[in-house]
């Protein structure tokens, strides 16, 4: 299960695997092959049971790894097939997601093709199959303030101290459908601060800031500085930042700026890692 955990936090901090969606192939599945479920079973509702009691190992999993409440939903063929790891689909749902110097809200994720299997084996998740899901997030001002006020940000902003030109803690905010900074700047002369508002987009699989206007009293600053700035404080790194691995890919198909947040939606492959040389 923990690497099944590792997978869902590793979709929140999206990578850099472009082209995804067109590389996701689902397994052939007859239907007609299915064992079909015992009348005992269906009488005393034993799959129903089962199929909870899996949801809220799950939900209980993505608690204590990720400190947030989740739904899990379960669509099974019936208990035989759950008993040896095969389901329909799996959903997952949280209003709020909060892990280190990730904060996103209304996140949901769900598999994609009509037949999925794992292996419990060893007390661990296996994949004998990739297992591709669709998600979708949005990203609030709460979601930004989290972000800002993290360690991980905080401790980014403190390690450029030493430079001539520092930038202390921005104030940001997602407002008619853009984003709105207010940057101080530090340097050996003086302070001051810069206004700038900006867009989003979707380049190279990471959510980049575009259509930049600023202005500030300083006559120092330049476009190029304000972009390299930009850089450094953009609180949409700590939602894209570039981690690759053997187990996931991860996929931003699309992200726009809505009234006073940001939607994404992409899909995102738990890779198979049991079975063959993967054994």
């Amino acid at each position: 299960m923990k690497k099944f955990i590792s997978a869902l936090i590793l979709v929140f901090c999206l990578s850099q695997i472009s082209a995804l969606a067109q590389e996701i192939v689902c397994p052939i599945y007859n239907d007609e092959s299915q064992v079909k479920e015992t009348f005992f079973n269906n009488v005393s509702g034993i799959s129903f049971f089962s199929k909870k009691i899996i949801e809220m190992i799950i939900e209980n999993e993505l608690k204590e790894e990720l400190g947030s409440d989740f739904k899990a939903e379960l669509k099974i063929f019936n208990l035989k097939k759950l008993k040896f790891g095969e389901f329909k689909a799996l959903e997952l749902k949280s209003n709020n997601i909060q892990y280190r110097a990730l904060s996103l809200s209304d996140f949901s994720a769900k598999t994609i093709c009509d037949y999925n299997k794992i292996i419990y084996i060893n007390k661990k998740v296996k994949y004998p199959m990739p297992i591709p899901f669709k998600y979708s997030a949005k990203i609030t001002n709460d979601d930004i303030k989290n972000i800002i006020t993290s360690e991980e940000f905080q401790k980014e902003l403190k390690r450029n101290e030493s430079k001539p030109l520092y930038v202390k803690t921005p104030n940001v905010e997602i407002k008619s459908d853009k984003i709105y900074f207010i940057i101080p700047i530090k340097t050996f002369i003086g302070s001051f601060k810069i206004k700038l508002s900006c867009n989003i987009k979707v380049e190279d699989n990471k959510l980049v800031l575009t259509n930049t206007t600023f202005s500030s009293k300083s006559n120092i600053i330049s476009e190029s500085m304000i972009n390299s700035l930009l850089e450094e404080i953009n609180p949409m790194q700590y939602i894209t930042s570039a981690l690759n691995g053997k187990y996931y890919k991860v996929d931003i198909q699309k992200a726009q700026i809505v009234s006073d947040e940001i939607k994404i939606d992409g899909t995102f492959v738990i890779n198979k890692n049991y079975g063959g040389d993967n054994e």
